[in-house]
């Protein structure tokens, strides 16, 4: 889905939970949450909160 090396993808596997996408449009974290779970994984879109230098 992401690209990422077979060495990377097994880090990502073995360190759950753990981040795949970060920053990306809704509908494309909606449609990754989707091909995850018809793999069989659990998966769920997060907002990521603002970080708190960034708040008024």
């Amino acid at each position: 889905m992401t690209g990422p090396s077979l060495w990377r993808s097994k880090v990502l596997a073995t360190q759950v939970p753990a981040a795949i996408y970060i920053g990306v449009p809704q509908d494309d974290a909606d449609a990754a949450v989707t091909a995850l779970r018809e793999a069989g994984a659990w998966a769920e879109v997060r907002e990521q909160p603002e970080p708190d230098h960034l708040k008024p």
